[in-house]
């Protein structure tokens, strides 16, 4: 599941796949921040824009999407 979420990051934020890794500080405007709430949408799964403005590295948006679908 994290490599997925790694993967919707980088769609999310417009870079290269592969180019967001665990333990990277986040570093995604609002518009980011809502493109990767859409594709976690598609998948049934719905975190706020709060609780993402909360997170600080790559590995916070991991845990509360996990969190989240399990």
């Amino acid at each position: 599941m994290s490599n997925e979420i790694l993967d919707l990051i980088a769609e999310a934020k417009e870079v290269e796949e592969g180019s967001v890794k665990l333990g990277d500080k986040l570093d995604w405007d609002s518009i980011a921040v809502v493109t990767f709430m859409a594709f976690l949408s598609e998948r049934d799964i719905s975190v706020s824009a709060d609780r993402l403005n909360k997170c600080e590295t790559v590995d916070d948006v991991v845990t509360l999407v996990a969190a989240k679908s399990a």
